[in-house]
């Protein structure tokens, strides 16, 4: 099961040869370590390319995105058992 959160965060993120790696994110003030990224796409809106990453976190994973255009990121959902 997951839960829509739909807002922006702000992200330490590595970007090297042409790749991006969230490191951590900060969302309502609290920062949460990015232990793994278990999953990566891609999506378009409009002209935007948009990167995507299930991250796991504390237990939990984090649906996060990357608008290229724009370089906002975006907290998308949280999945909880």
């Amino acid at each position: 099961m997951y839960t829509i959160i739909d807002e922006p965060i702000l992200v330490g993120a590595i970007f090297s040869s042409g790749k991006v790696i969230p490191r951590f994110f900060i969302w309502n003030r609290r920062k949460y370590q990015v232990e793994e990224v278990t999953y990566f796409w891609r999506s378009k809106i409009g002209v935007a390319q948009i990167l995507h990453f299930a991250v796991a976190s504390y237990g939990s994973v984090y649906e996060i995105s990357y608008n290229l255009k724009t370089s906002n990121w975006h907290l998308e959902k949280v999945y909880v058992e």
